[in-house]
């Protein structure tokens, strides 16, 4: 006697045994505390969608063979395919979206289009000492004035301990990043100056601006790789899934009542044929 199925994927079945396998496999996973419980009404949607990931799973199996990128394997009892590894999934995305292109017009109008994510903001590269009070403070900025070691007293006197292992270094700072007195001025200093002491929340700083970036533009020249590698991600992605759709529709037979994924998380969405 043929064991009860969801599916069938070109020659290989998907057994009713195996849906029930998976729902227990994702009811124990970290999905699982978002799913309804079984025997819920939403259940059976629940299920349907699984269904759903157990064909494209054996469709993107059926495919990778077919195109050689793993040996072939008969169905053993109706058996389903060993799972694809994600690097053996990638060589499939590949393999079939090899062709994809992006035109240098798009790159261009995507540049164009997107100004403030190829903006780069004012910066103020810092070096600071963190002491907990203020003739700390300003003993520190008396030993700077006189041409002491900025790095070295903020190896031996800083509070911070982020930054003391750095010598001080606060990397590039930004507006909005700092308190408000002590932001402001680092970006009214001059490179070189001495700053403060001033007082935040986390004590008292005497910092130095070590370096100055004002706002500019990335060269469309710069922006370009990175926008190619993302509109031919896009591209490519959308590609895939086109495909995948199309292969999911000449491969598989799905039985009836477990047609139309309802997503068991989000609601019903409405189904039109």
């Amino acid at each position: 006697m043929t064991a009860p199925r969801v599916a069938v994927v070109g020659e290989r079945p998907i057994s009713l045994a195996r849906l029930e396998q998976r729902v227990a496999e994702v009811r124990r996973g970290p999905r699982g505390r978002h799913l309804p419980p079984d025997g819920a009404f939403e259940s059976v949607d629940l299920r349907r969608w699984i269904v759903q990931e157990l064909v494209t799973e054996e469709v993107l199996a059926h495919e990778a063979r077919a195109l050689g990128i793993v040996g072939a394997e008969p169905a053993r009892n109706g058996s389903p395919s060993p799972a694809l590894p994600p690097a053996v999934v990638a060589r499939l995305v590949e393999r079939v979206t090899a062709s994809e292109a992006v035109d240098r017009h798009d790159v261009r109008a995507y540049y164009d289009r997107n100004p403030d994510r190829f903006r780069r903001r004012a910066a103020r590269r810092v070096r600071h000492v963190l002491l907990a009070d203020e003739a700390s403070a300003r003993d520190v900025a008396r030993r700077l004035a006189a041409g002491e070691d900025l790095v070295a007293l903020a190896a031996a006197l800083s509070t911070d301990a982020g930054s003391r292992t750095r010598g001080g270094d606060l990397g590039d700072v930004h507006r909005g990043e700092l308190s408000g007195p002590l932001e402001d001025a680092i970006f009214g200093a001059e490179i070189g100056a001495i700053i403060g002491p001033l007082r935040t929340e986390h004590g008292w700083h005497v910092a130095r601006v070590e370096a100055v970036a004002e706002e500019s533009s990335i060269p469309y020249a710069e922006a370009r790789p990175a926008i190619e590698a993302e509109l031919i991600d896009a591209a490519r992605t959308r590609a895939f899934d086109a495909w995948l759709e199309g292969r999911r529709a000449a491969l598989a037979v799905i039985e009836p009542g477990w047609e139309h994924p309802k997503h068991p998380i989000h609601g019903v969405p409405s189904h039109r044929h």
